[in-house]
């Protein structure tokens, strides 16, 4: 429990202080949109090249990572869904956003810098292996089952638009350039030089305390609004059944290796992210509860993840 409780407590101290920054305007938001553009542009993407370029792969697909992963979090997505559809009697726009955000956690602000930090470099292989394809999978599916939410009866949904938009949206997203690039470039095996080096070191060392920061931030824009009860259930299924069963999966299932069991474990056990609240605001389905289970979740993470940290490493 020390252990976890020495990394999570300054993670969410950051966290705090750019909490805090917005909240007595010390920052404005405009601030904090441009550090934000700064992370997922470059200091995030850096420290994935950085770390990536010097990590050894597997040589086969984890498909059992991948299935351990993606399987639970449609599985949580699925069940959260039909228990918002037909138990709380919500639309079925509302149902895909209220089921969404029990399986799409906070994985680059949060999820890389606590992972990173208490697991370490090794903890990069299943990591990354599991980033490069989160965003594609949730945000083309979601976007799927939104817009056929939209669409008039009858009316049929536009796949193709919908699949390419998410291809072209992944293969333009920074971070999976600098997954892509350091993969390329770690096969090679031929070190940067030095300059080069010291500069992409520099970088990546700003990418977790400015994602920390801007998370605090940004949480200044959530509040606590209606349907808190619908809330707590999304934030339960994201912090509690999420991580259970890619827990059950990976050690029990397939006997993965103890690493990557406690990466895809903790990384499940993330807080829903900003991007489910988005969602649901462009799409107007469910926002109240989906802002408000961003800031419940969150809150409850700090919890969460010290009791999964203090299990992994005691």
């Amino acid at each position: 429990m020390g252990y976890a409780l020495s990394l999570v407590l300054p993670i969410f101290g950051v966290i705090g202080l750019g909490y805090l920054a917005v909240r007595l305007r010390i920052l404005s938001d405009a601030a904090i949109d441009g550090l934000d553009a700064y992370v997922f542009t470059f200091g995030i993407p850096f420290l994935l090249f950085r770390n990536i370029a010097r990590t050894a792969m597997p040589d086969t697909l984890p498909w059992s990572l991948w299935l351990s992963y993606y399987g639970a979090m449609l599985g949580v997505w699925l069940v959260g869904s039909l228990i918002a559809r037909f138990a709380l009697k919500k639309n079925f726009g509302e149902a895909v956003i209220i089921g969404f955000g029990g399986g799409q956690g906070n994985v680059v602000m949060l999820g890389i810098p606590i992972i990173l930090t208490g697991f370490g470099d090794a903890a990069g292989v299943p990591l990354f292996l599991l980033l490069a394809f989160h965003g594609l999978i949730l945000i083309t599916t979601a976007t799927f089952l939104l817009e056929m939410a939209q669409l008039p009866e009858g009316q049929q949904v536009p796949i193709r638009r919908i699949l390419m938009n998410g291809l072209m949206g992944s293969l333009k997203n920074p971070i999976i350039i600098g997954l892509g690039l350091g993969l390329i470039y770690g096969r090679f095996g031929v070190p940067l030089p030095g300059p080069v080096d010291a500069t992409v070191e520099m970088m990546s060392k700003t990418g977790i305390p400015c994602a920390l920061f801007v998370l605090g931030g940004m949480l200044t824009r959530y509040h606590l609004r209606s349907a808190i009860a619908t809330a707590s259930m999304t934030a339960t299924f994201k912090l509690v059944a999420h991580p259970l069963l890619v827990f059950v999966m990976t050690n029990f299932v397939f006997g993965l290796p103890p690493l990557w069991v406690a990466v895809a474990t903790v990384l499940a056990g993330m807080p829903t992210g900003v991007y489910s609240s988005i969602l649901a605001g462009r799409y107007r389905m469910a926002p109240a509860t989906a802002s408000s289970a961003v800031l419940i979740s969150t809150a409850m993470s700090a919890i969460t993840l010290t009791l999964l940290l203090s299990y992994f490493r005691p």
